[in-house]
């Protein structure tokens, strides 16, 4: 079987949520299991020395207007949290690469519906709750849900995921990688899909 495809994600990213649908029907054209990454995006900027400056109003104002238009465009629901994009998914990021060193497909399942949850209804990820609900819905154990709040080796495992991606040349998401060719941004999957009619 063909490798998986890499999706370099953060919850954060509603590009990445914008781009789910498609990138999925590609995985599945052309016979590919998708491997959901999760990285800090402010660790890879980072160690890329790369920081947004400021977050003025304004644009704050047209990304949230943005997001809404497209994603009527692409038929998708969206309901942005109150708390993007301030809120801390800490938690939840840990939360999968702890159920990711347990059950890699598992812990896949459990990215997809967290991707759901905070973009399409609105789930305050930042609240044990909200997420508890959600990883429940993929088999996530309550109990990991509260272990993750302070899961030593998960951090660790989120930072040195993040550090390897900003080494390999990924600085943003979504990022897809297919057999080692990258593709940036919701809007390239139509690349990537070409790519692998002709690589694969």
């Amino acid at each position: 079987m063909a490798d998986p495809i890499a999706l370099y994600f953060d919850l954060p990213s509603a590009h990445t949520y914008l781009g789910i649908a498609e990138l999925q029907k590609v995985a599945a054209k052309h016979g590919r299991e998708i491997d959901w990454v999760p990285i800090s995006l402010m660790t890879v900027w980072k160690i890329h020395d790369y920081m947004p400056i400021g977050n003025p109003i304004a644009k704050g104002r047209y990304i949230k207007k943005d997001f809404t238009r497209t994603a009527g465009l692409l038929g998708l629901p969206l309901n942005i949290p109150k708390s993007f994009p301030r809120g801390d998914l800490s938690q939840a990021r840990h939360l999968i690469w702890r159920i990711r060193a347990q059950n890699p497909e598992q812990a896949n399942r459990l990215s997809a519906a967290l991707m759901q949850g905070y973009w399409a209804e609105g789930a305050e990820l930042t609240e044990p709750g909200p997420l508890q609900k959600i990883a429940s819905s993929v088999g996530v154990a309550a109990a990991d849900v509260e272990a993750a709040a302070n899961d030593a080796a998960a951090a660790e495992a989120c930072a040195n995921a993040s550090r390897e991606a900003a080494e390999a040349g990924i600085f943003g998401t979504p990022h897809m990688v297919a057999d080692g060719e990258p593709f940036w941004g919701h809007d390239r999957i139509r690349y990537l899909d070409m790519w692998l009619d002709e690589n694969s």
